[in-house]
């Protein structure tokens, strides 16, 4: 009985022992890292923005954009820092625009993505391809910027975070506004659109009657399932009551969320006027 108390005195003392040490260590190496961080990123500053002078930090909805400005006080462009889910666990990224909104510069800051696939992201060929493009593009993958086989999810959440990103930018910082998808004015019928997912095709067909979306339905996708429930029905369920595309997409599955959206963007484009026929295309 006494050595098992002994025992168990000399083990609570270990514990606390080095748990002190882990302690000390932590509050060592911190500052250490948050140094390297910050003058990291005052670097990127510098060479996505060579004349910036001084910076103002804002905040929308948890992620960071510091509006540059050069010695004159002229505002140079905006660098966000932002966080998206990834394959295999959160991306962190530095996303820097001009005054139009046109992309100038992306840095991977940290990621947990599978090397040699998902990694690719980090790499000049990927993220050279968003290079100029604005607040005007589509910024959607397989139209203007393209996913990267075997790391379609790490490449898809990019391209989706970076389109959200330069959205949230022009309509929350530089007042520009979005033109709407107008649903006035589209002949009555069914119509087709597909957009590439995961692993193949993702399709819809959206019922239109009276200058309103009555119906839509998946009929085809290669998502992965288990995340794929989570935004279908609640995203055609939201465009349906909000008669609008512009809804919010934050699900446990926003990458498919983001998809069917554009599925229904991509089968509306194609409905002539009323007037002109409809279809069942």
């Amino acid at each position: 009985m006494h050595n098992i108390l002994r025992l168990s005195v000399t083990l609570a003392a270990v514990a606390i022992i080095s748990a002190a040490l882990l302690t000390g260590m932590h509050n060592i190496t911190e500052p250490v890292i948050r140094e390297k961080e910050q003058r990291e990123y005052l670097e990127a500053l510098e060479r996505f923005f060579p004349d910036i002078n001084e910076y103002e930090t804002r905040e929308i909805e948890g992620d960071q954009f510091d509006l540059v400005y050069d010695q004159d006080g002229e505002k140079l462009g905006i660098m966000a820092t932002v966080k998206t889910q990834g394959y295999e666990g959160t991306i962190t990224y530095n996303l820097a625009v001009d005054t139009d909104t046109e992309i100038i510069g992306i840095r991977v800051i940290s990621h947990s993505e599978t090397p040699g696939i998902g990694d690719v992201i980090t790499t000049d060929d990927f993220q050279e391809q968003f290079i100029g493009k604005s607040f005007e593009d589509p910024i959607q993958e397989g139209e203007d910027v393209d996913a990267v086989s075997g790391a379609t999810m790490s490449t898809g959440s990019m391209i989706n975070s970076i389109r959200r990103t330069v959205i949230t930018i022009g309509e929350n910082i530089l007042d520009m506004e979005r033109k709407a998808f107008a649903l006035e004015g589209l002949a009555d019928g069914v119509y087709r659109g597909s957009v590439e997912g995961t692993y193949g095709p993702l399709t819809v067909e959206v019922e239109l009657s009276d200058g309103r979306i009555q119906n839509i339905e998946v009929i085809e996708h290669n998502e992965t399932e288990a995340y794929f429930v989570d935004a279908y029905p609640e995203i055609p369920e939201k465009i349906i009551e909000e008669q609008s595309l512009e809804v919010d997409v934050q699900t446990g599955a926003t990458l498919s969320a983001e998809r069917i959206i554009t599925a229904v963007i991509n089968a509306l484009e194609d409905a002539p006027e009323s007037g002109s026929g409809g279809g069942d295309n």
